[in-house]
């Protein structure tokens, strides 16, 4: 059962990995800077770490979904 749990809280590091792209951050994101995404060259940067960042976290999002579904077949059938 501790493995189940330790795959739960990755998936929900994950989930929030994966909402850095959900509309409110996003306006978040670029309401830092006096200009917002266009005006300076760290909001450029900033936004691009957060869309690389998002992608990873729904790729681990969905691997550990698959790891723990194949957890659980293995525990049922045992």
């Amino acid at each position: 059962m501790g493995r189940n749990v330790k795959l739960l809280y990755c998936i929900l590091g994950s989930a929030v990995l994966a909402l850095l792209n959900s509309p409110i951050l996003c306006y978040a994101k670029l309401g830092m800077f006096p200009g917002g995404y266009g005006g300076h060259v760290f909001g450029h940067l900033l936004v691009l770490i957060a869309d690389i960042l998002s992608l990873v976290g729904f790729l681990l999002l969905i691997i550990f979904s698959f790891i723990l579904i194949i957890n659980n077949i293995n525990l049922k059938k045992n």
